[in-house]
């Protein structure tokens, strides 16, 4: 096991942490450790992963020998390399926060480094599949003007990558904190539950961000939806298209939305012993269909708005913690009427 964990996340890497992700950040502060530091370790790799694969400065041939050294992150080598690449990469970032984060990529690296084998194995695994998802990136995008997904199957497979592997690398450590703590207890959360529900989430962030990966040339809806609805991938650089775009962006809701319905069963099989656990669950799910109404009122193609939940909200649904964590019904209560809520403005009624 790591001997200086909780020491080392809780200095300047927290902070990183912090300001790069705004909920993902409590609910991994509320978790203990060592699943608090594999948690956020996870998290700041893909996230530093994500920022240099986005980067301008970079060609893609560059970000794909990035992507292999990542892969071997845990060898001085690579990590050494990688570091001297993430510098250069840093200086074209605009982003401060993002900025911050590639120049503290070293004590990153060094921290993946201090885990043991078996730590490290779900690490790679994570760090693997998101790289593939990347890759993918790489392969559908960046030959100039907006260009769409081919089929709905590429951005099925997409969010698998990308979102469903961080849920399966999340369930692998619960499982294992779980099996720790509960020596005696039968049931553990699913791998491909978590994985699916992962997919629902990265779903929901590239309805989020839509407008701002058109204005760099991606367009994640597929092709085959666009012309559905007559459109090419370059008309949702105009705001004005939202409403004949809305139908499809409604389709992925209820795409996410199918996958988030597997929550209330993922919860129950956290033992309601694991208080921590089961609030760093709740939170992101309650949090994901809160967005997605927010999405389901905004225009995605106008680049002034970012449609994302109020502090408010945040905070409302943390204030109901001690509740929701006692009970699955209580939960499930609060999802379905979230559910409902979304259904019926989507569906007009």
């Amino acid at each position: 096991m790591m001997k200086e964990n909780k020491a080392v996340f809780s200095g300047e890497l927290k902070n990183i942490l912090k300001g790069v992700s705004r909920t993902l950040y409590l609910s991994i502060k509320i978790l203990p450790e060592p699943l608090k530091t594999s948690m956020a370790m996870g998290y700041l790799v893909a996230r530093t992963m994500d920022t240099v694969t986005d980067c301008p400065a970079l060609d893609a041939g560059g970000k794909r020998e990035m992507l292999a050294l990542f892969r071997g992150l845990e060898n001085k080598n690579n990590a050494w390399a990688l570091g001297g690449r993430i510098k250069q990469a840093a200086q074209s970032i605009s982003n401060q926060k993002e900025k911050k984060l590639l120049f503290k990529f070293e004590k990153i690296a060094a921290l993946y480094a201090a885990f043991s084998e078996s730590e490290l194995a779900p690490l790679k695994a994570l760090v693997d599949g998101v790289a593939k998802g990347m890759e993918m990136d790489l392969d559908a995008f960046g030959r100039g003007g907006v260009v769409a997904l081919q089929t709905e199957d590429d951005l099925k497979k997409y969010c698998v990558l990308i979102g469903g592997e961080p849920g399966i690398f999340w369930s692998r450590l619960y499982r294992e904190t779980i099996r720790r703590n509960n020596i005696n207890f039968g049931k553990f959360p699913s791998e491909r539950d978590a994985g699916l529900i992962g997919s629902a989430l990265q779903i929901t962030n590239i309805l989020k961000d839509m407008s701002a990966d058109l204005r760099i040339g991606r367009c994640y809806l597929p092709q085959p939806d666009l012309a559905s609805v007559d459109l090419k991938p370059g008309d949702l650089l105009d705001p004005a298209k939202m409403d004949r775009l809305r139908p499809v962006v409604y389709k992925w809701i209820c795409w996410a939305v199918d996958q988030l319905d597997l929550s209330e069963e993922f919860l129950a099989s956290i033992p309601k012993t694991e208080l921590a656990l089961r609030a760093a669950f709740i939170w992101p799910i309650y949090w994901a269909m809160d967005t997605l109404q927010e999405i389901a009122k905004a225009n995605l193609l106008d680049p002034l708005c970012c449609p994302k939940i109020k502090r408010s909200r945040i905070y409302s649904t943390i204030a109901r913690t001690p509740q929701l964590i006692l009970s699955n019904t209580a939960f499930a209560r609060g999802y379905r009427f979230r559910r409902e809520t979304l259904i019926v403005a989507i569906s007009g009624r």
